[in-house]
């Protein structure tokens, strides 16, 4: 594309790979995106009609970890004043909502109710990462982990990984994505392995609890992995297991950090799964009750298939086309 592009992201940089790779898409469309701060430059109050904003996340920022009872209430007046003085620099403010409820507290209070309520004013255009009938929003795909040519080259490599790990869950520990829940109902006589950090240490101890309550074969190392070690472990997997409660996200990273590395899902029953289980033959939905039973019955499918249908539907070519409808109403110079 010839026209100059201002795109603005937030957040810029991420421990939390998607943003690197949604830049990517980005610049395949050829935008090229720039730091949300810089939104805010006085030339841009009379350029607005060539501006649009991205944002992840952005619900969560009332809620962040490291505020106190006066810093809190500071950051929340800097936050929506932010939020007001968007429009004035921007005509197209795009809102990409991840998730239903906040991840730093227990549940939706009043405040991030009102939050939500100013982004779904002051957004026009609201997206998510997987159709959902709760919100009204266009939706674009979710990026895999991996670049087309890193996925081609391992389903081509002569080689493929050892299976030597039945059932994994990895990712960050957090009591919304239900590992206890998991844990409540995993048979004594099947491996699982953990790969993940729990920073919550209430949490942690509860889990380690219930594992040593029910005398599970689990290992786990509450600590954080490298991406060396947390690719070569998923790698290596058979099957990726996702207990999150239904309503609680309304796409997971997780699964599609598995899907580029060619691992099969099992998931507890949530709106995500089904859609998923519509989309892919090797996305399982089981029985929390009947756990035991249906492991044994879900059938396993080879990473090559796995990964190649993950390219067909999710290369980099797919996922940058869906943001084009997104963007497109901006008008560049």
């Amino acid at each position: 594309m010839s026209h100059k592009q201002r795109l603005y992201l937030y957040p810029f940089e991420h421990s939390n790979a998607f943003i690197r790779r949604t830049k990517e898409a980005f610049y395949e469309l050829g935008y090229h995106p720039q730091s949300f701060k810089k939104l805010f430059a006085l030339r841009n109050l009379f350029n607005r009609n060539h501006n649009a904003v991205v944002l992840n996340w952005y619900e969560d920022q009332p809620f962040r970890k490291g505020l106190n009872i006066v810093t809190r209430p500071l950051f929340i007046i800097s936050f929506v004043l932010t939020l007001i003085g968007m429009r004035l620099f921007s005509n197209n403010v795009v809102w990409v909502r991840h998730n239903f409820k906040p991840h730093n507290v227990v549940k939706a209070s009043i405040l991030y109710k009102c939050v939500t309520g100013m982004l779904q004013i002051i957004a026009n255009k609201v997206v998510t990462l997987e159709p959902t009938p709760e919100i009204k929003a266009l939706v674009v795909k979710h990026p895999l982990y991996k670049d087309d040519a890193q996925l081609l080259s391992t389903m081509h490599a002569s080689q493929q990984h050892d299976k030597s790990i039945d059932y994994l869950y990895f990712g960050s520990i957090k009591p919304y994505k239900r590992l206890d829940a998991l844990l409540a109902v995993w048979p004594e006589d099947k491996a699982l392995v953990i790969a993940g950090y729990c920073s919550d240490h209430n949490h942690a101890a509860e889990l380690r609890q219930l594992i040593r309550a029910r005398h599970l074969k689990v290992t786990w190392e509450n600590a954080f992995l490298s991406d060396e070690e947390l690719e070569n472990t998923v790698a290596c997997s058979r099957f990726v297991i996702l207990p999150h409660d239904d309503n609680a996200m309304i796409s997971s990273g997780t699964f599609y950090y598995a899907l580029g590395l060619g691992a099969n899902i099992i998931c507890f029953d949530s709106a995500f799964a089904r859609g998923k289980a519509r989309e892919f033959p090797f996305v399982k939905i089981v029985d929390r009750q009947q756990l035991a039973s249906q492991l044994d019955a879900v059938t396993y499918v080879g990473s090559n298939e796995v990964l190649s249908r993950a390219y067909h539907l999710y290369n980099e070519k797919a996922v940058a086309e869906s943001w084009r409808p997104v963007l497109s109403h901006t008008r560049f110079t």
